[in-house]
């Protein structure tokens, strides 16, 4: 079976999904409750960006724990997931955000064919084996999210973007954490955190000015933050013993 069937096989999905460890099972559902009960409550019901932000925010979930648990399923729900995203962005002018999701619609793709070889290569098959950075790799990040954040800046305020200083840092980190998830490396989850305090930060902003589907998404920000801390521990910890 080559990566993309991997990846999009429903049948794969359906067992990835079914095998959730215990927490993990109890992460995704309390996450889901949330999101729905958000979703009522702010009566985003109302219009049709806070139907596109539901069904991105389950899509969001589901990606989070099958990645938490190394599946290479994950790569599917966040290509969907990434793609609806881009219409939120735009309806709320987030410059940095949509550069962000433009990414990792190409990185996405990427990174199932990197997993697949390395997975190949690994002993067992059913999880990718955390890799751990270098110090020269750490200080090359850093340079890097520097860098990519003064040119990201710049444009965002070309195009008078919202929230420029905090919505410039998201594309720097993301394509920093999305190398370092295609490369299978385990510091991609301290990547992610500090993107989830960022944008946590941004959608609390947009929700207190009611903008468009505001409440659904800073409701995600706080699970995805949740989830990072956890995918943090399942990749430094379980995952690590799963792959030895």
């Amino acid at each position: 079976m080559n990566a993309l069937s991997k990846t999009f096989s429903i049948k794969n999905n359906l067992r990835d999904i079914k095998e959730f460890k215990f927490k993990t099972k109890i992460l995704l559902i309390s996450s889901l409750i949330i999101t729905f009960v958000t979703f009522v409550i702010s009566k985003e019901f109302s219009n049709w960006i806070g139907w596109v932000s539901l069904v991105a925010s389950v899509f969001s979930l589901i990606n989070l724990m099958l990645c938490d648990e190394g599946k290479i399923t994950n790569y599917g729900w966040g290509l969907a997931e990434s793609t609806l995203f881009l219409l939120i962005d735009l309806e709320n002018r987030l410059i940095g955000d949509f550069a962000t999701n433009i990414y990792y619609l190409i990185t996405q793709f990427m990174g199932i064919f990197l997993w697949d070889k390395q997975i190949e290569q690994q002993k067992q098959q059913a999880v990718i084996k955390p890799r751990k950075l270098t110090k020269l790799q750490i200080g090359l990040i850093v340079i890097g999210i520097l860098m990519i954040y003064g040119i990201v800046l710049y444009f965002s305020k070309t195009f008078h973007g919202t929230q420029i200083y905090l919505d410039a840092t998201l594309l720097p980190l993301s394509i920093i954490g999305m190398l370092l998830m295609m490369g299978g490396y385990r510091s991609q989850w301290l990547v992610w955190i500090a993107w989830d305090v960022v944008s946590l930060i941004i959608w609390y902003n947009q929700f207190k000015a009611f903008s468009p589907a505001s409440a659904s998404m800073f409701a995600l920000e706080i699970m995805k933050l949740a989830n990072g801390c956890y995918g943090a521990y399942m990749w430094f910890v379980e995952n690590e013993k799963v792959a030895k």
